[in-house]
Parts: C-alpha cells; sequence; structure tokens
C-alpha cells in the first residue's frame, strides 16, 4: 500500500479547494444574473424546484385562457343562409330589380341565385352558404344577417361588400343575447 505524502494531500486539498470555489462562483455568477432581472422576469421559485417560466408568463397564459374559454364556451348566435352575389357597376340596380320579382318567394331567389350569381354556391346550391356563426362572414355581411330587424323568410339587400354586391335570404336564425 503506498503512503500518502505531504505532496498529494496539498495537491488533494488544492483540487478540493478550487471545486468548491468553482462551484460558488458559478452559484454566485447565477444567482446575480437571476436577481439583476426585474421580479416580474424571474424563473419561479417553489420549494426549492426552479419553474422555467416568469410570473409575467403565468399572467399571460391565464388572461389568454380566460379570454379563450369564452370564445369557446359562450353560446353563440347562428344563421343559415342564402345569397345572389353580382359584381359591376350597374349590380345593385340589378338587384333590386330582382328583389322586386323575388316578392317573397324563395323558390325564385334559388332560380335567380342560379342563374345569376357569381358566387359558386349559387350555381351549384341555389346561393346556399350553409350555417355560420358571427365573424365568420364579412361584417357588411354579418350585420345584415345578425340584424333584429331582418327578418327570417325575407329577402334582405343590396348589401355591398368587398366581394360585390348581395341579396340575402335568411333562411334560419337562432340569436343568443
Amino acid at each position: 500500500m503506498k503512503t500518502i505524502t505531504r505532496m498529494h494531500h496539498q495537491k488533494i486539498a488544492c483540487w478540493l479547494l478550487s471545486t468548491i470555489i468553482g462551484m460558488a462562483a458559478a452559484e454566485t455568477g447565477k444567482n446575480a444574473r437571476e436577481q439583476s432581472k426585474p421580479f416580474y422576469l424571474r424563473d419561479i421559485e417553489v420549494g426549492g424546484v426552479t419553474l422555467p417560466f416568469s410570473p409575467a408568463t403565468v399572467v399571460v397564459m391565464l388572461v389568454s385562457l380566460i379570454m379563450l374559454g369564452g370564445i369557446f364556451n359562450s353560446p353563440k348566435s347562428t344563421a343559415t343562409a342564402s345569397h345572389i352575389l353580382l359584381d359591376g357597376k350597374d349590380a345593385e340596380s340589378r338587384l333590386a330589380k330582382m328583389k322586386k320579382d323575388i316578392k317573397g318567394d324563395y323558390n325564385k331567389f334559388q332560380a335567380l341565385a342560379k342563374q345569376h350569381s357569381k358566387c359558386p354556391s349559387g350555381k351549384a346550391a341555389g346561393g346556399k352558404l350553409g350555417t355560420f356563426k358571427p365573424g365568420m362572414m364579412v361584417p357588411a355581411f354579418d350585420k345584415a344577417i345578425f340584424a333584429k330587424e331582418n327578418k327570417v323568410g325575407e329577402c334582405i339587400g343590396p348589401v355591398v361588400t368587398n366581394f360585390g354586391c348581395h341579396l340575402i335570404w335568411i333562411e334560419e336564425r337562432n340569436l343568443v343575447a
């Protein structure tokens, strides 16, 4: 068995001391960096465990969850509608004439949609757009469909949007306040 000399003791002591000092310096540097951040940007420590996000992140997540919960959980109004889309300078006057010809007859509305509408839904399905919620259509269209004064089963319009000019027939609507 080898004997440990005084020189070995010194080397071991130096190594241990340098390791301890290095670890302390690294920890001090980490703490100094962490302490220099504003409190709302520091990582959260809970019972000796550091979570990799800040209080600011937690606040943003909570606000987002509350807002998204309101979007997904709240009851929404719905409507089922058809439309006739025309474009061009005389679209509004042509639609006004069509509206007079329709006189509250949904079958005439569908026939005119198949014959004249520039929208693919007009050619294929008599202008049917299906069921949708507020915000799914362009604002002017949404406003016309979901306005209480516009009645179900009546021809509405002409309504001007960025796509052109529309006549709208509300087939069904469920308004939720």
